[in-house]
């Protein structure tokens, strides 16, 4: 750990600094950006404080994982009761044809917490692959580039970024194969004289024909695994029957097992040659290793990333059933070692490249019971032993497998919410729209980082589907109910909310593992409380309470209340939280008022002029451009005239390669603008355009993203 209160304070001013020189730290120098001013200090890439040290994707799931280590006890703008700063991982992925794809940012927050030792913290998004093939082709394989960067965002569509503080880094990962019903259709379409699907029909079809998954692969035999084996690997022949090893090691009266081994007499392969590994297991990483681990505090995860290094020796290809990766977590909160569960990810014979495959594995966690009051983090020590095909045994701390490793670190153990005791049986809302309550005011308005930290919310009302998030602290033992009540603008008390909805439970008992999907339905106004600790572990995804739909705009408000199942008294009632729903696109307007108007002719070189509008209660951006873009590169597109006053306007570059003005756009505070436009046609091509007008509003929608979305389109030709 450092102490250096020179650098402290330079972190404390960094956005200061940016304001009056964005290249202050020279960080941007080597971009090819205009009129870029010079360094004044040269800071690139500074891993003091903060260090991305992993990347895992997990094929099935699609979630794609950063492992982030804080080294620091300082230099994090505060302690918990304080703001505090972010720590942003932005992730793109190259598919193979050296266009870096941007999938968006996460972030976490990190804070002045005086430890000692570096905690790990893992942050995610869930990714929507841009390319998949089926599992006899050519597996799809992205590189994926990571940028962590402290207290600024790095930009987007910019995988080129380096940042000031933090750093870049790249892996390898697998994308999951396209479900067989897919690949049949994919088939059809390029079979001779058939016509090609609308790519925005292929969702539909998923949803329609793809509910339970693809089929069960099938698990090749003995002999198949033998032949692909690498055979400069001393232990290749182990590889393939070990798991008939440990199944008879389990259980000697396992048929199936000894009649899978009985293969290898016409093989002539010694098993007695592997004695030793069999019986002194000793950390192999030489076809798996687990690198990082550590904890979402915000989703309840611990998480932990493998590395794959060989072609062969798990069990089949993409077309087979593989194998799996098993993590057995545990916690150590002072006094010992505390088993959490057992997580795995499923791998697969694949062409691995040089540097390995990523992968990662999470499972739910409940800390409430070691979390302190608010403002007061806690730590404990994290553990992963991975164990490949066999789980490791659970309540085994120091277990040693055959074939994996293990990996310690520290994880932060946040405080709880403001104004819950430790101890007291507590229900309380934590998120409205994967917003934290504490960042929504009291006119429901939201600013600040989501759940997550996948978008920012600036002064935001909500839309869409308002997922209410939470839970009851220090819950009795016995089953329990509860019932979300609901008050929208024209409701004189507040009502029950009882659509049915579905949940994602995780359940553990011992050392077994199972997820699935659960609908709640209620009875009366209750439904089912499903998390529950003890023997028997179980945990909703997202500590997710119900979807909310309103029926109206407005200001609403919303509390929890449980009681023991079946019971006519409350337990406990939670506060009740404000949020405003604003369900509304903006209304927008483009026209073309010069020459002919709309649709008319001009000539190159004409400046052409028109009118904009844009009304919102909440609106957010609008922007104007002109399509066809490569075309229209050479031209300039000004807004010339605002009313009211933006307070930001300014020209940003065009979506194009060569950096056109063909593009302007204006960021609002209020209920719109509207004004004139005028498009210098200096220097386009002759052709067919479209001057098009885009509107955003700040509502959180879906309880995933900033803004609805409007847009109004004009056209116009150039001779």
């Amino acid at each position: 750990m450092v102490d250096n209160s020179k650098d402290v304070e330079l972190r404390h001013n960094l956005k200061l600094h940016l304001i009056q020189n964005p290249n202050y730290f020279g960080n941007l120098s080597k971009l090819d950006l205009p009129d870029l001013p010079k360094a004044v200090l040269k800071k690139i890439g500074d891993t003091t404080y903060e260090e991305l040290t992993c990347l895992g994707y997990n094929p099935e799931t699609e979630i794609l994982t950063a492992i982030v280590e804080v080294k620091q006890g300082n230099g994090y703008m505060g302690d918990p009761c304080a703001g505090g700063s972010r720590e942003y991982v932005r992730f793109y992925l190259d598919y193979g044809d050296g266009t870096w794809v941007d999938h968006g940012a996460a972030s976490f927050a990190s804070h002045d917490l005086g430890f000692d030792q570096d905690l790990c913290y893992a942050v995610s998004i869930k990714i929507d692959p841009k390319k998949q093939s089926c599992c006899d082709r050519k597996p799809v394989l992205p590189r994926v580039r990571a940028i962590l960067s402290w207290n600024v965002e790095p930009p987007a569509n910019l995988p080129g970024y380096v940042p000031v503080w933090g750093n870049r880094l790249e892996r390898n990962i697998q994308i999951e194969p396209r479900n067989p019903i897919f690949c049949w259709i994919f088939d059809k379409i390029e079979a001779p004289g058939v016509g090609k699907i609308d790519p925005s029909v292929l969702k539909k079809i998923k949803d329609l024909v793809v509910q339970d998954g693809p089929a069960p692969k099938p698990v090749p035999p003995l002999g198949q695994l033998l032949e692909k084996l690498d055979y400069s690997e001393e232990l290749a022949p182990m590889r393939a029957v070990f798991p008939m090893v440990a199944q008879l090691a389990a259980d000697n009266s396992d048929i199936a097992a000894y009649e899978a081994l009985k293969a290898l007499k016409p093989l002539k392969i010694d098993i007695s040659k592997f004695d030793d590994f069999i019986l002194k297991p000793n950390f192999n990483t030489t076809y798996e290793e687990l690198h990082c681990v550590g904890l979402d505090r915000e989703q309840n995860l611990l998480h932990g990333v493998v590395e794959i290094k060989r072609r062969s020796g798990y069990s089949g290809d993409l077309c087979e059933q593989g194998s799996r990766e098993y993590i057995a977590f545990y916690l150590d909160f002072g006094s010992g070692w505390e088993y959490q569960g057992t997580t795995w990810v499923e791998v697969h014979d694949v062409d691995v490249p040089d540097d390995g495959l990523w992968y990662q594995a999470s499972l739910p966690v409940d800390l409430d019971e070691h979390r302190k009051k608010w403002c007061e983090s806690g730590r404990a020590r994290i553990r992963g032993i991975l164990s490949w095909s066999t789980p490791p045994v659970p309540n085994q701390p120091n277990f040693i497998p055959h074939w994996g490793d293990r990996e310690d670190c520290w994880i932060e153990v946040k405080s709880l919410p403001k104004g819950i005791t430790p101890g007291i049986v507590t229900p309380f809302i934590e998120s409205i729209g994967s917003m934290p309550v504490d960042l929504i005011n009291g006119a429901g308005y939201a600013s600040g980082a989501s759940i997550g930290g996948t978008f920012t919310a600036r002064q935001s009302p909500f839309g869409g589907v308002i997922n209410m998030a939470g839970k009851i602290v220090n819950p009795p033992s016995t089953a329990l109910e509860y019932r979300i009540m609901v008050k929208g603008p024209s409701d004189a008390i507040h009502k029950p909310w009882t659509k049915s909805f579905n949940v994602w439970v995780t359940t553990i008992i011992g050392g077994s593992t199972s997820s699935a999907s659960v609908t709640q339905t209620a009875t009366g106004d209750w439904f089912d409380y499903i998390p529950r600790t003890g023997a028997v572990f179980k945990s909703v995804a997202g500590d997710l309470l119900a979807p909310f739909t309103a029926a109206e705009e407005g200001l609403h408000s919303v509390y929890v209340q449980f009681r023991e199942a079946g019971a006519p008294l409350l337990l406990a009632t939670s506060g009740i939280e404000e949020f405003f729903v604003d369900n509304t696109r903006p209304a927008v307007d483009v026209e073309i008022t010069s020459g002919d108007g709309n649709c008319g002719k001009f000539p190159v070189g004409e400046v052409i002029v028109g009118t904009y509008a844009m009304s919102d209660l909440h609106s957010h951006s609008l922007s104007l451009s002109v399509t066809p873009a490569a075309e229209a590169s050479g031209g300039h597109m000004f807004i010339t005239t605002v009313v009211p006053p933006a307070p930001f306007p300014a020209p940003l570059p065009g979506p194009s390669a060569s950096n056109s003005l063909s593009h302007a756009a204006l960021t609002l505070t209020s209920g719109g603008a509207s004004g004139t436009w005028e498009l210098d046609t200096t220097g386009m091509d002759p052709c067919g355009y479209n001057v098009r007008i885009h509107g955003v509003d700040r509502t959180i929608v879906n309880s995933g993203s900033i803004g609805w979305h409007a847009w109004d389109i004009e056209g116009f030709c150039l001779e």
